[in-house]
């Protein structure tokens, strides 16, 4: 089944029975199947004070069809900043740049070659 972020949000919110992920607070991801990794791409304007208290990170392993669901606290990427990629850094669309692993040796760990191996297991949902 295709999945995209529209169609992630909406099954997401579905099983959690509320509204509670929308296009600005969450990012899809499909999984790169070539280096078994999720990418995102987070603009930094959305990790600001005041912004967002939580940013939803949607996973979808497309071979099963399994939609993982991070709810990351926008503080931890204030506080992880020095540890993580910012693409564009110092610019107006500057982002954090993460490629979060799919391997079970690393799972969802940052592997940017430049990063420091930020986790992010912690933050998956039920």
């Amino acid at each position: 089944m295709k999945v995209d972020k529209k169609v992630a949000i909406a099954r997401r919110n579905q099983t959690l029975g509320a509204a509670v992920l929308g296009v600005n607070n969450s990012h899809f991801a499909a999984i790169n199947l070539n280096k078994n990794i999720w990418w995102f791409d987070i603009p930094l304007s959305r990790l600001s004070v005041g912004q967002y208290e939580f940013v939803h990170l949607l996973l979808h392993h497309t071979p099963t069809d399994v939609l993982h669901h991070l709810r990351v606290p926008t503080l931890f990427f204030r506080t992880q900043q020095d540890n993580l990629v910012i693409r564009n850094k110092g610019a107006r669309k500057a982002a954090l740049s993460l490629e979060l692993s799919a391997d079970q040796d690393g799972w969802l760990q940052d592997i940017r070659p430049t990063g420091a191996g930020v986790r992010f297991a912690e933050f998956v949902q039920p």
